[in-house]
């Protein structure tokens, strides 16, 4: 399985998505896994517009890959939470940062033993992750 980040998650709901991307996402849909922590990236960014149009479609669209990931959605939990602190604190020891989301995705995805799908593979290249740049 591959989750996806929250990068590559929101390139189908920019105004001019990066058709590569597209076609990947689509390519490999039946075994991709999202995050509840891209989930509230994604719904934090939209919320953050005024209310209006395009505030209510990136909602909207964000409920749509929700619905269509069904149960493939992957939760913070125990295993995940002892894998944060081993990344966190071995990225910390080597002076290079690492923000709390990115963190808990991927501790999410090490817990599990899944790849990473993510446009921003440096921002992960040092944390035992297979990585995909889609």
């Amino acid at each position: 399985m591959i989750v996806v980040g929250t990068d590559a998650l929101s390139e189908p709901l920019r105004r001019e998505p990066d058709r590569r991307v597209l076609e990947w996402l689509a390519l490999n849909a039946g075994q991709l896994v999202l995050t509840t922590i891209a989930i509230a990236e994604l719904r934090y960014g939209a919320v953050r517009l005024p209310e209006g149009s395009r505030r209510t479609a990136l909602l909207l669209a964000v409920d749509r890959l929700v619905a269509e990931a069904g149960d493939r959605v992957c939760s913070f939990d125990v295993e995940a939470a002892r894998a944060f602190a081993a990344i966190r604190s071995e990225r910390e020891a080597r002076g290079r940062s690492i923000s709390v989301e990115d963190t808990m995705i991927a501790s999410i995805c090490s817990a599990r033993g899944y790849a990473l799908a993510t446009r921003n593979v440096r921002d992960f290249d040092d944390v035992g992750l297979s990585l995909v740049d889609p």
